[in-house]
């Protein structure tokens, strides 16, 4: 008696990656930013009392805003202490919370972990906003690293120790 019976083959499961990819943390970086700078013109025009900064489209197409204009609406945004708080306070604290992550990274399932997996620290989340300006720096290549890494780091999460993980 032989019995004859055919292998089928094993079914193909499809494994998410381990680490977050260049484009879903980009994709993240843009949800938070549209994020950040919602709020901060909540909180620009809600403490300025004046009403003149603000332009509405059809007052830009039928009146000529002259480049000095453009130039005051453009410092006080920018050149504004609130922002550069703002934008520190959302990263770190979010990055260092529970959670792990801020809301694009979250929506996207990105969690930020030490090299363990467990939540980084505030000193490490301070560590690693901070170096994110050594990633700008030589052309932004810091950020570009990631792509020859092994776990995909970027040069701020090379020098924080923590890595960008998929949920």
């Amino acid at each position: 008696m032989q019995s004859t019976f055919t292998l089928s083959p094993a079914p193909t499961v499809k494994r998410s990656a381990l680490y977050g990819t260049l484009s879903a943390r980009f994709v993240s970086f843009l949800v938070d930013t549209t994020l950040l700078v919602f709020f901060y013109t909540f909180i620009v025009y809600g403490l300025n009392g004046s009403q003149s900064h603000v332009y509405s489209w059809d007052k830009m197409v039928d009146d000529s805003i002259n480049l000095a204009e453009l130039m005051t609406v453009g410092k006080m945004v920018f050149l504004n202490p609130f922002f550069p708080i703002i934008h520190w306070a959302y990263y770190t604290f979010l990055e260092s919370s529970n959670k792990q992550a801020t809301i694009g990274k979250f929506t996207l399932g990105l969690r930020v972990t030490d090299l363990r997996g467990k939540p980084i620290s505030f000193a490490q989340a301070n560590l690693r906003y901070f170096s994110k300006l050594l990633s700008l720096l030589p052309l932004g290549l810091g950020f570009v690293l990631m792509v020859n890494s092994r776990r995909h780091q970027m040069l701020h999460d090379y020098l924080a120790r923590a890595l960008v993980v998929n949920e």
